[in-house]
């Protein structure tokens, strides 16, 4: 297999910002934003990854692993897309199991899996964005998502 060699066109989110720097889509991206270095990391995957939730529906609830994973290959190519994907699933189970207190570390395997069976889209889309806020350090707020 081959690493890509283009950095990938920005998404823009539901807030009209780029999902990798925030820039707002009339302005341009920070010239440290993924989309202009090529550079991308879990917490940008999980925010790309809101974009898809509806489109990998999982019978009751949704897909979110399949959802993290196309949004890991669209983003940076299928070669690495394996390894980016497992650690942004890994950084939501981390966010959903401190959010869901102690007796979820009995099942942090399986959160990713159950928020996606479980939750609304609206919660789904403010846990993807609070474990990527978390993963860049900033204060998560409800009304970011």
């Amino acid at each position: 297999m081959t690493q890509r060699t283009t950095i990938p066109r920005r998404e823009i989110d539901h807030d009209k910002e780029c999902v990798g720097c925030g820039a707002h889509f009339a302005n341009p991206c920070h010239p440290l934003c993924p989309f202009e270095t090529g550079e991308f990391g879990p917490a940008v995957i999980l925010r790309a990854a809101n974009r898809r939730v509806l489109d990998h529906p999982a019978g009751a609830g949704y897909d979110l692993a399949g959802a993290i994973f196309a949004a890991a290959v669209d983003l940076v190519g299928r070669s690495q897309a394996q390894a980016l994907a497992d650690a942004a699933r890994t950084m939501l189970a981390d966010y959903l199991v401190g959010q869901w207190g102690p007796q979820a570390k009995e099942i942090h395997n399986q959160v990713v899996y159950r928020h996606g069976l479980f939750a609304h889209p609206a919660e789904i889309a403010v846990s993807l964005y609070g474990a990527a806020d978390q993963d860049d350090d900033h204060d998560v707020a409800p009304n970011d998502c």
